[in-house]
């Protein structure tokens, strides 16, 4: 009965997409009761994901995306930020040398196809992590490379080995999103190989089945089609439509969670894509969406009146996030630290913040989060002097030589102009509204910087193989303890890791390698200190700010709370009460 009642509301999505709602009075909106079932929620997207698969697409939205439709080990408590048992039964036993860790899983744990899910699901979803030649994972490998082994004992024991400890291993350990292996690897080819190869370079190029599933897990359909992107989650993935929507329906044969934020409401999730933030409000007012996240400044200040709009509630919260210009190393006109120093110098970030950013954000100076205890509220930013700056770059040696107005430089023996492209994705008018401002500014001082707008999926291309000059991008630091070794490691800057900029620093990498394995908070947090000093010196990043996250939604929508952890909203637990329904399923 649920099934159909889930391919029901597929059916009705195109109808009520462009339907008429219903008025209602400011009383239908106080409804007290429990959470209901039934109905659909649509919420906007800025772009469409990289893809589904949780190793293979790393963007924020495809994180928010696929957490609908796999579940983990272990889950974090949105509120508490404690971990606890999902797929397991319990937390893991773990060795007195944080070496092992014994993880024994639920019985009734079934994939939406009517798989059950075992032990053996979770083994092949670390083989599949693991294998070296699927370079779209390499960004989530990372947190693996310690994992020696991974054993099956039974359909519902996994005893997962460590070649050294890792402070965090339990997290990352439980937060693996599962994937079904008798859809992934139909033709078996993860049981020809071993853990211990995957750790092996040599060893793994040797054995064939390795570098051949990596083909076949790392082709386009597998992260974007139905019938590859199957969990065990609350929600099933339907249909995309590139451009325009996802469809996910609850799942019908959703297992018995314990955990509250994995209980799913809504019949149906549809996640609307529309690039552009004015378009998308708009789309909220005449309620083609319930819910638009990341509102600009002045949009949300301006042309959202709720007093006008009574159907339409503002929230905001402050997400573990950094807005920031990466400066990619590898480019002859930014190896030296100097230069770096001297942009950073060259931006005015206190005004941004007033005017772009109307107040909605608190200025950051490293890449820690900033209500973490390890991060340094003693670093001093890089504030806005164009003397200081000139000073810099005169002491790098860029004058303008031949008097064209433009700065230049020796460099590998030829002359260089100062000239360069920064890169924003397209939608993002704050982001926008930056690289016009700053490009601007930079050119008073005889810096060319071209504004290059691109499409999302061409920006995260254009980062991911390191063909760019310079960013505006940020990152979700997960509100945990910090570990740098993703973004900051020597490591991460080849082979499509999220070391775009290709920072490079051996103090660094010996900071981050032993916060990994130090468990002594006091420490961690000295060693992270240091850390953020060398980064702050270097200057590969100008940390601009965390802003405060604007969002609205329609009130029909209940139970809309805000997270610090990723993502910082549970869209399974809105619910709609039945006199606000659209009334679409009979």
């Amino acid at each position: 009965m649920l099934w159909f009642r889930a391919i029901g509301v597929l059916l009705a999505i195109s109808s009520f997409l462009s339907c008429n709602r219903l008025s209602h009075s400011s009383d239908d909106y106080r409804y007290n009761g429990p959470p209901v079932i039934g109905d659909v929620v649509f919420f906007h997207l800025l772009s469409d994901p990289q893809g589904l698969n949780p190793y293979t697409s790393n963007d924020n939205t495809a994180s928010t995306l696929n957490r609908l439709i796999f579940d983990a080990l272990l889950e974090q408590n949105p509120k508490t930020l404690q971990l606890e048992p999902s797929i397991a039964r319990s937390l893991p036993e773990i060795s007195s040398d944080h070496l092992q860790y014994v993880f024994r899983l639920r019985s009734n744990v079934f994939f939406s196809d009517g798989q059950r899910l075992t032990a053996r699901d979770v083994l092949f979803s670390f083989k599949a992590v693991k294998n070296p030649f699927i370079l779209e994972a390499s960004a989530l490998r990372n947190y693996f490379d310690d994992v020696a082994d991974v054993v099956a004992v039974d359909d519902t024991t996994i005893v997962i080995n460590m070649t050294k400890p890792y402070f965090l291993a339990q997290y990352f350990l439980g937060d693996l999103r599962i994937l079904p292996k008798h859809v992934l690897d139909p033709q078996g080819l993860t049981d020809r190989y071993t853990i211990s190869e995957l750790n092996n370079p040599e060893r793994a190029k040797r054995n064939p089945s390795i570098a051949e599933f990596a083909r076949w897990f790392s082709r386009a359909e597998v992260r974007r089609e139905p019938q590859y992107v199957i969990g065990s989650g609350p929600y099933v993935f339907r249909e995309w439509n590139t451009g325009k929507r996802l469809v996910f329906v609850r799942n019908p044969r959703a297992w018995d969670t314990p955990l509250w934020w994995r209980k799913a409401y809504p019949d149906a999730i549809v996640s609307v894509v529309i690039n552009d933030r004015t378009a998308a409000l708009s789309a909220l007012k005449t309620e083609e969406i319930d819910f638009l996240d990341a509102i600009p400044p002045a949009l949300y200040d301006e042309q959202l009146d709720t007093v006008q709009l009574n159907y339409l509630r503002k929230g905001k919260y402050e997400q573990s996030v950094y807005t920031y210009i990466g400066w990619n190393m590898r480019k002859p006109i930014f190896r030296d630290r100097r230069v770096r120093q001297a942009l950073s110098h060259l931006v005015n970030r206190e005004h941004w913040i007033a005017t772009v950013i109307r107040g909605y954000a608190q200025p950051i100076n490293g890449p820690i989060y900033r209500n973490r205890p390890e991060y340094d509220t003693t670093l001093p930013g890089y504030r806005y002097s164009p003397a200081r700056a000139i000073e810099l770059l005169q002491s790098a040696g860029w004058y303008d030589r031949n008097g064209d107005g433009i700065l230049d430089n020796i460099i590998d023996g030829k002359l260089v102009n100062f000239e360069f492209a920064l890169s924003f994705n397209a939608g993002n008018e704050t982001r926008e509204n930056i690289a016009i401002l700053y490009s601007t500014e930079l050119r008073k001082y005889g810096i060319v910087c071209n504004v290059q707008k691109l499409e999302w999926s061409v920006f995260l291309r254009q980062l991911s193989s390191q063909q760019f000059d310079v960013y505006i991008g940020a990152w979700v630091n997960d509100n945990i303890p910090s570990d740098p070794y993703q973004l900051w490691h020597s490591s991460q800057a080849d082979n499509r890791g999220s070391n775009y900029v290709g920072f490079r620093n051996r103090r660094a990498d010996e900071l981050i390698e032993k916060n990994r394995v130090e468990f002594d908070e006091t420490k961690r947090t000295e060693l992270m200190r240091e850390f953020q000093r060398i980064v702050h010196d270097e200057a590969p990043y100008t940390f601009l700010w965390t802003p405060e996250i604007l969002t609205a939604y329609n009130r029909r929508l209940f139970n809309v709370q805000f997270y610090s952890v990723r993502p910082p909203y549970v869209i399974p637990n809105w619910f709609v009460p039945p006199d606000l329904h659209y009334h679409i399923v009979q």
